[in-house]
């Protein structure tokens, strides 16, 4: 039986730190997805499961589904992914109200 040494696994702790401030160094000081990735992503859910709900429709139509539970979990999935999306943007635009609101 052979032994793999954990030596080569191991590196110090200066090193990794190093590596966090190069990496932190690219974004400006940035960490983590920008408000617009996050947007992005949750409008592309929404699209996503909107889609699935279209095909869903239509091997309803034709006969090609023989369960709904699984409809009726896609259906679900949909009305989550676009409340969330509502919820978002109206907290924005809410936001964006009371920036202008404030006199300068």
């Amino acid at each position: 039986m052979y032994i793999v040494p954990i030596s080569s696994s191991i590196h110090p702790l200066n090193i990794l730190s190093q590596n966090e401030m190069a990496a932190a160094g690219d974004d400006k000081g940035i960490k983590g997805p920008t408000f617009a990735d996050v947007f992005r992503e949750i409008m592309g859910d929404m699209e996503d499961t909107q889609q699935i709900l279209n095909e869903d429709a239509a091997q309803l139509v034709m006969g090609g589904i023989d369960d709904l539970h699984t409809i009726y979990n896609h259906i679900t999935k949909a009305q989550v992914a676009v409340e969330t999306f509502v919820a978002v943007k109206n907290a924005c635009q809410q936001s964006y109200d009371q920036i202008l609101q404030i006199s300068m």
